[in-house]
């Protein structure tokens, strides 16, 4: 028990703990870094973190029948990866403003539309 004499503790990390990442060094693994490509994000959380699945729709041949016009679409998980709910928070922050600074600059983003097939007749130039 602390008298009321006595030095008190300090709760805050002392200076060597706090890092500036703007001059962190960076360094890349030997093997590289892993990359994949994503247009299906889902998630699911614990108490502690929060995991991004990262798929992709695509589409697939079928087993029997494998040609064009028998492909099926399916979602092919890439990678998943989990980080603490601070980091998702600072993850959200970046993301917000580097968007809006997207669309500031070349309007808002929509949901894109997938094109009709091409009719049977069509022949390419």
């Amino acid at each position: 028990m602390e008298s009321k004499d006595s030095p008190k503790k300090s709760a805050q990390a002392p200076p060597s703990a706090v890092f500036d990442l703007s001059v962190v060094p960076m360094e890349e693994p030997e093997g590289g870094v892993f990359s994949a490509y994503a247009n299906v994000i889902n998630l699911d959380w614990t108490l502690y973190d929060i995991r991004l699945r990262f798929s992709e729709l695509t589409q697939v041949p079928n087993d029997e029948a494998p040609c064009w016009n028998r492909q099926h679409a399916i979602v092919l998980e890439h990678a998943a990866v989990r980080i603490p709910w601070e980091q998702a928070k600072h993850l959200r922050d970046q993301l917000d403003g580097v968007i809006r600074n997207y669309e500031e600059i070349n309007g808002e983003l929509k949901r894109p539309k997938l094109a009709a097939a091409p009719d049977a007749d069509y022949k390419a130039p």
